[in-house]
């Protein structure tokens, strides 16, 4: 009878999902104006004479109390220079500026995604598991978002997502090859996390962000026989860390020393000590990363040290460390794994299912 309950609860969440299933993509925010075009022509949603406009530009004061949605006759509609599948969404928020989301089929925004994450080139298998894992995100963020006016992010916040111009045809194909294929935990879609190079060793959601998932523990990558982050030095000077820590509320005016407090089971920094005349400050590695900018210091999995008037951070891998390492994913394509050998490394005990 359990086994009977579990395969209907299964059933139950995937089909939840079958169908035609859009996304709303917030493309962007607190704009003054937007310019939409397409030389096809616009349709104009609401409206019932044909409207010949090829090029339309909108400003808070055009756009009243309800959103008004925009899309191509044929082919893609333009934004500020790029190009886009489905519907644009112009919505006036509360403080009288912009946001434009764009509301298109899963699949469809999926071909904009995986080729702006992972090179277009990259072992085919590789691009696969990328699809597979982004679709199962922007499935769990438009499940858990709630009353927002929009499901997911168009950057590195959520995933990138570069519309039609992000499009390339390999990563099209991978997209079409798995099509509403899923990653499922005891029936549900999880978070599938994922991020660059883990510099080894993916990490436990659960030292970062207290996501306490067998599917998000840290397994062993060899990503860094491939990575182009397998290791990396960077110098900051004082002056820059205590402005940037300004920015962020922490106020400090020198800098006396600076070391590690406390590491994850992986190796990553948990939070970094800060000397200054004002007192001995411990501030989160990932908040010291965000606000000295994440290319700056492309992950925590670092040591630091000063030299001077400078700290040196000595590190490896870039992004988070959660879940699926795409230079790991391409290690592994290359060694002739398949994409769900991929998933199924980076993602312990999970399933893959069809939305269908």
């Amino acid at each position: 009878m359990k086994a009977l309950f579990a395969g209907l609860a299964l059933f139950l969440c995937v089909t939840a999902a079958s169908g035609s299933e859009n996304i709303r993509v917030a493309l962007a925010d607190n704009r003054s104006t937007v310019s939409i075009a397409s030389e096809s022509g616009l349709i104009i949603g609401g409206r019932t004479d044909a409207g010949n406009e090829k090029k339309i530009v909108l400003s808070p004061g055009s756009v009243g109390s309800r959103p008004l949605r925009i899309k191509a006759r044929s082919g893609l509609v333009r934004m500020n220079g790029k190009t886009y599948r489905g519907w644009l969404e112009v919505r006036k928020k509360r403080n009288g500026l912009l946001l434009i989301v764009n509301d298109l089929d899963l699949e469809d925004y999926l071909q904009g995604v995986v080729t702006s994450e992972i090179p277009h080139g990259w072992e085919y298998e590789a691009l696969k598991a990328q699809a597979v894992a982004a679709r199962t995100y922007a499935l769990y963020q438009k499940r858990t978002a709630g009353g927002r006016p929009y499901h997911i992010l168009a950057t590195v916040s959520s995933q990138v997502y570069g519309g039609g111009s992000g499009e390339r045809p390999r990563g099209a194909k991978a997209v079409r090859e798995t099509q509403g294929l899923v990653l499922v935990y005891r029936g549900e879609v999880i978070p599938a996390f994922y991020h660059s190079s883990c510099g080894g060793h993916t990490e436990d959601a659960a030292e970062l962000w207290g996501i306490d998932e067998p599917y998000l523990k840290g397994v062993d990558c060899e990503c860094q026989e491939i990575s182009q982050y397998g290791l990396w030095e960077k110098k900051i000077r004082k002056q820059k860390i205590i402005a940037a820590l300004r920015r962020r509320g922490i106020g400090i005016t020198d800098i006396i020393g600076m070391g590690i407090k406390g590491i994850t089971s992986a190796g990553r920094v948990k939070e970094v000590s800060v000397r200054s005349p004002q007192g001995e400050r411990f501030i989160p590695a990932d908040v010291l990363r965000a606000a000295l900018g994440n290319t700056t210091i492309p992950s925590v999995f670092f040591e630091l040290e000063m030299d001077g008037d400078e700290a040196v951070f000595s590190g490896r891998g870039s992004g988070h460390g959660v879940g699926l390492c795409q230079w790991g994913a391409e290690e592994m394509a290359e060694q002739g794994f398949d994409f769900r050998s991929i998933l199924s490394h980076y993602y312990p005990g999970t399933n893959i299912v069809r939305l269908d």
